[in-house]
């Protein structure tokens, strides 16, 4: 998904490129106008590698109204539920050799069914305003939403509500879910209306049981090492309830998971009523890759 992206999104094709292989299909979603410099850098790439289809909105739409369009582009050209879709964000790169080091010889990715995959993650800084100068092939730190000593899969309200409990760093960028999901979120109601607990709402289709992280990131994630977590946690916290909801949707259809859900709505009346403080995020680092 490409929203002003500019010389990040530049970067991300680069990443693209090398990818490619490893994926069915390519599909670059912008928003924005059809003469933008984004749609310009899109269709010169899609030049350069003409299997990859770019769509275009026309004018810039909010986050949830352009996963709408891109989702139901999707449907229209054939794709199925049980398709695997791999989510990359303009300003983030495809890290390959993460993907390398996963699949089999013939190309398989090690993909269990009834699971979202969410992290690790592939962390570099930068400014806002000054993109990253480092030198290709240095260390990164590679961090996690996943408790330090694991399990690294575990089922799926005990990962909400260890995230809603304890937040970790978390991204949507570079997760691979079933493309049912996404027509679940689409569709579903009540319907989410803004991007804050995304990853979250999207891993709760109800066909998904479990959230497992891969053994290394597959993505690369440019943060901001002062960026203010802390006001991002309460933007987030204000869409807690039709997180609440959507998750209450997911029960009434594993209705032996109730006791798990039983004790998020617990931790959200202590938080909520008693007003105890928000916890600060914690930022987990599970090592270094390269």
């Amino acid at each position: 998904m490409v929203w002003r992206g500019g010389a990040r999104f530049d970067r991300c094709l680069e990443s693209i490129a090398a990818a490619t292989p490893f994926f069915r299909r390519v599909i670059i979603s912008l928003t924005a106008p059809e003469d933008s410099e984004d749609m310009r850098l899109a269709q010169q790439f899609q030049r350069q590698h003409p299997s990859v289809e770019v769509i275009c909105t026309g004018s810039e739409f909010p986050t949830m109204q352009h996963q709408t369009f891109w989702v139901d582009y999707l449907q229209r050209s054939g794709a199925s539920p049980d398709d695997w879709i791999y989510w990359l964000a303009y300003d983030d790169q495809v890290r390959s050799a993460g993907i390398s080091a996963q699949i089999d010889d013939e190309g398989n990715w090690p993909l269990n069914p009834k699971t979202a995959y969410i992290g690790p993650w592939a962390m570099r800084h930068e400014s806002a305003e000054i993109l990253w100068t480092g030198i290709e092939g240095d260390e990164m730190q590679s961090w996690t939403s996943f408790p330090h000593k694991g399990p690294t899969r575990m089922p799926l309200l005990a990962w909400i509500r260890e995230q809603l409990r304890q937040p970790t760093y978390m991204q949507m960028s570079g997760s691979v879910m079933p493309f049912g999901n996404y027509l679940e979120l689409r569709d579903g109601t009540p319907r989410k209306k803004g991007p804050m607990r995304i990853e979250m709402a999207t891993a709760a289709g109800t066909g998904t049981e479990f959230v497992e992280e891969f053994s290394q990131p597959i993505s690369v994630i440019y943060g901001r090492s002062n960026s203010d977590r802390a006001s991002y946690g309460n933007a987030a916290r204000a869409e807690d309830i039709h997180l609440l909801t959507w998750l209450a949707r997911w029960v009434s259809h594993h209705p032996r998971r109730a006791k798990d859900f039983v004790g998020i709505m617990t931790d959200q009346l202590q938080t909520r009523v008693v007003r105890s403080q928000p916890p600060t995020e914690e930022w987990r680092v599970r090592g270094t890759v390269r």
